[in-house]
């Protein structure tokens, strides 16, 4: 007879009730909390089973584990022994460490997230905003695959200001996640186990500019590398001109070389259209298009940018001196002139912006459409200290 399927509200209470039946004899005077937890990008129910003499804690996704129960058809018995695997999982270290800053700034490392989308996450942690996006730190823990991101309530333990935090973030994700900036094609190469050599038979060139990709070695939480010092510069610099950054996932963005054939448009829906089909919602970073002007050293929103230069042309404009009439004319016929290209003026500059920044289009499109979707484990789980 098969065993009845339960809701998802009477699986947590069986998990509740039943787990420590599953565990070890150290675990009878165990405590069991089951409570919302929030992380970026992800939100679930969660259970911790602490010990007294327990610092760190594992989170136990029951949202995760439910889904499983449905798709795989275990039963309760079976989804209990490997939520109790789970518990036990976390190893026997030593946290003193994470109360020493000088000790703890060699193990920052910098996140990239929506920051509307995380604002309830944020609001508790020291974080920088661009346009849109939101720099938090995180401490990886020494030991296991695991990271407790850095509150205001633990930089005041420190003792040490939002500017220092970010420093000394941004130095240390470097040594412990090396950049990585190849292009697509090498990419895709090293994804389906292509030797360089045997590349040109196998996978015809992409038309068009070049598509790169930057993200870090371990390919997780990698567009973090945006925002490496001098990381912008370098690539304007490679490239002889402005780019476009594509947010392809908190993993990895792209970059594609505002070379005057690009539709900002096109690119917009591309990337909406694939974070809403192919990106799994906790590996999302931003459905905006970014924009890197080199002259100014600005990331930003490619729609800001836009909108800074119509500005700046608009104030260039107001700068040109009037040349001075020549002759006198009728007062009805100076009044009609002033009226008449003012108007035919601005919608030139309208049209010439809108056609440089905006109005392009490339074949770009279908080539990232057609990549396949890269999502992996996160860099570092969080745990509860």
């Amino acid at each position: 007879m098969n065993e009845k399927r339960l809701t998802f509200g009477e699986f947590v209470d069986e998990v509740r009730k039943s787990i420590k039946d599953y565990l070890p004899e150290k675990f009878a005077d165990a405590e069991v909390h089951v409570d919302q937890f929030q992380k970026l990008n992800t939100a679930y129910l969660g259970m911790q089973v602490k010990r007294e003499d327990q610092m760190v804690v594992p989170n136990i996704n029951l949202n995760g584990m439910y889904a499983q129960y449905q798709e795989q058809g275990h039963t309760m018995a079976a989804m209990l022994t490997m939520i109790a695997q789970q518990v036990q999982m976390a190893p026997e270290i030593r946290t003193d460490w994470l109360k020493d800053y000088s000790q703890v700034k060699d193990h920052l490392f910098i996140r990239v997230s929506d920051a509307k989308e995380n604002e309830g996450v944020l609001k508790n942690a020291p974080h920088k905003e661009v346009d849109g996006l939101a720099v938090s730190y995180h401490i990886a823990i020494e030991g296991m695959q695991a990271s407790t991101p850095v509150t205001y309530q633990m930089m005041e333990m420190y003792g040490v200001t939002a500017e220092q935090l970010h420093a000394d973030a941004l130095e240390s994700t470097q040594k412990l996640y090396p950049v990585k900036y190849a292009s697509m094609a090498e990419v895709m190469q090293q994804m389906m186990g292509i030797e360089p050599d045997m590349a040109a038979d196998m996978m015809p060139p992409m038309e068009g500019p070049q598509l790169m990709v930057l993200t870090d070695t371990q390919g997780m939480h990698g567009a973090g590398a945006l925002f490496y010092p001098d990381q912008l510069e370098t690539i304007a610099q490679q490239m002889g001109t402005d780019f476009f950054v594509l947010p392809s996932s908190v993993h990895e963005v792209l970059i594609l070389p505002d070379d005057g054939s690009q539709d900002l448009d096109s690119l917009q829906f591309m990337v909406r259209e694939i974070n809403r089909t192919e990106v799994a919602p906790e590996d999302r970073l931003s459905d905006f298009v970014y924009h890197y002007d080199a002259q100014d050293h600005v990331l930003e929103r490619a729609e800001t940018f836009a909108e800074r230069m119509a500005q700046k042309e608009q104030e260039a404009e107001k700068a040109v001196p009037q040349e001075p009439e020549k002759t006198a004319e009728p007062r009805e016929a100076k009044m009609e002139d002033a009226r008449e290209p003012e108007p035919e003026k601005k919608e030139h500059a309208a049209g010439k912006e809108r056609k440089s920044v905006l109005g392009r289009l490339n074949e770009k499109k279908e080539q990232v459409k057609g990549q396949p979707k890269k999502s992996g484990p996160n860099r570092a789980q969080e745990a509860s200290i």
